[in-house]
């Protein structure tokens, strides 16, 4: 048997980071009847039945762009399933657009505290370990980082979908951003 790129445990190291990217496209609307989880856990299977098919070498940016373009593919189905739309190309086009800019903003969400350009040149993948420690925020504080950062909202929107206070949810943001740049500065060399 040929070996593989990749194995299914390395495979189980992006969860976390394809699942904020999930959550940052999926309306609060729909957030009851459509999980990010298992978007992402359908993603994660079909990319290891797939690994195949992977040319991306052992490059961990290469697999993470490939698993964005499996997981785009996949929440194109389920909010289509959720929503009975008609197809609309432009959508497809467009969420694929916002995963690989959701992608970057992952690794510029931290950016303003980095000092030197030794500190910015991680050997670790940053985008997965940011994912990671989002993951980890309490409910609220993670649900306004995804609201903020990969939505787009706006602190009266974010304040309104949370159904808090605008100095509330602002307090929800500075805090969850607190927790991540302490988080991530434990992780670091």
């Amino acid at each position: 048997m040929a070996s593989t790129p990749f194995a299914l445990p390395e495979l189980d190291a992006y969860r976390s980071y394809l699942i904020v990217l999930a959550r940052g496209q999926i309306s609060r609307s729909l957030q009851a009847r459509l999980d990010a989880s298992d978007i992402v856990q359908d993603t994660l299977l079909e990319a290891y039945r797939k690994r195949d098919q992977f040319e991306g070498g052992e490059d961990p940016r290469q697999l993470a762009g490939w698993l964005r373009q499996l997981l785009s593919c996949n929440l194109i189905d389920a909010l289509r399933t959720q929503q009975r739309e008609q197809r609309d190309v432009r959508r497809e086009q467009a969420l694929q657009q916002e995963l690989d800019e959701s992608a970057l903003g992952l690794d510029q969400l931290l950016a303003a505290d980095e000092s030197s350009p030794s500190q910015k040149l991680e050997k670790r993948f940053r985008e997965v370990r940011v994912a990671n420690a989002i993951e980890a925020l309490p409910v609220h504080q993670r649900d306004a980082i995804v609201m903020r950062y990969f939505q787009k909202l706006s602190l009266e929107d974010i304040a309104t979908q949370l159904q808090k206070t605008r100095p509330a949810a602002a307090g929800l943001l500075k805090r969850g951003l607190a927790t991540l740049r302490e988080r991530l500065s434990e992780e670091d060399p």
